[in-house]
């Protein structure tokens, strides 16, 4: 359903909240637990989320954001696995929670099992970026330089990050030799680009595309399935290699417990959709390249299991490892 049939549904937003409210949630301070550290899309959106939803069920409890990093986002995760089903304990994650059920083979929660899906928050593609330095113009001249090369040295902000998946997945589909040169995290990797000791890199649009508009680097490619608003000259990876399909989105949502009552999953969900709809959190977002996209519940989920189903082919073909 488009955002915008949701946002048009009062109606049916204020059904939640009076059934949420007639069962006494919630009954004491929530808890939102976000799997890295403060700063940041994950934080962002989570502190925002703080800030709103006692406009929506009342002040007389606060919410409160957790920041509790460590082991790609596991330490946050199994945190909120071993809470009570009841509302108090919400995860926001990303990436990394449809990741590493591939990636690890013996995480501290079960992924399938231990969460309920309420709601896409927000969602980013990567933009392939390469020094302005470089020979490379587009995509086109991207793949047959690596070919040439037998070969481009290619940054990431980490192992399993999203800027490593989107490589090994265009590695993958392309069939190009793509070499990772993995760093800890954008802030290290970022000055190797800008100074030529790798390629090229997948990269957020909040971190690059300044540099972009600095002519410090050059976009070449985009890994949404449709061009990015505040990019539109930059074609899609779909577009610009001529691989249909290709997705790779850096996306966090919303979790709680499951076993939470449907009206208190209904009831977050609904108020969530009205946050994430207010301009003034829209145009927070736009200005870091960021699409706020709140699903149907069951979309979540379903979209949840494609992205589980998408990275873990990606990690059994090309063999990665835990970091």
């Amino acid at each position: 359903m488009h955002r915008r049939a949701l946002l048009a549904a009062p109606a049916l937003l204020l059904a939640p909240r009076l059934a949420a409210a007639q069962g006494g949630y919630p009954s004491r301070q929530v808890a939102i637990v976000v799997g890295v550290a403060p700063g940041g899309t994950a934080d962002m959106a989570a502190r925002i989320l703080a800030e709103g939803f006692p406009r929506r069920f009342g002040d007389r409890f606060p919410f409160v954001v957790e920041n509790r990093p460590g082991a790609a986002t596991q330490i946050g995760t199994a945190h909120v696995a071993r809470q009570p089903a009841d509302g108090h304990t919400l995860l926001v994650a990303g990436a990394p929670f449809a990741i590493n059920p591939a990636l690890f083979p013996a995480l501290p929660y079960d992924t399938a099992r231990d969460f309920a899906a309420i709601t896409l928050l927000v969602r980013n593609g990567l933009f392939l970026v390469v020094p302005a330095a470089s020979p490379v113009r587009d995509m086109a001249g991207f793949l047959a330089l690596a070919r040439s090369r037998n070969g481009l040295n290619m940054a990431s902000a980490g192992n399993a990050s999203m800027s490593h998946m989107a490589l090994e997945l265009l590695a993958s589909r392309s069939g190009a030799p793509l070499v990772h040169v993995p760093f800890r995290g954008s802030g290290l990797a970022m000055p190797a680009l800008l100074g030529g000791q790798v390629d090229a890199m997948f990269e957020n649009p909040s971190t690059c595309l300044p540099l972009v508009r600095e002519g410090r680097l050059r976009a070449i490619a985009f890994t949404g399935a449709e061009r990015s608003a505040a990019a539109p000259e930059v074609p899609t990876v779909a577009e610009a290699a001529g691989l249909p399909g290709f997705l790779a989105l850096n996306f966090f949502g919303l979790w709680a417990r499951s076993g939470t009552p449907e009206t208190i999953l209904d009831a977050i969900h609904a108020a969530t959709v009205e946050i994430l709809g207010r301009p003034e959190v829209v145009d927070r977002f736009a200005r870091d390249g960021v699409e706020p996209a709140p699903m149907p519940r069951a979309a979540f989920a379903g979209f949840v299991a494609e992205q589980m189903r998408v990275w873990a082919e990606v990690v059994r073909e090309r063999g990665i490892q835990p970091g």
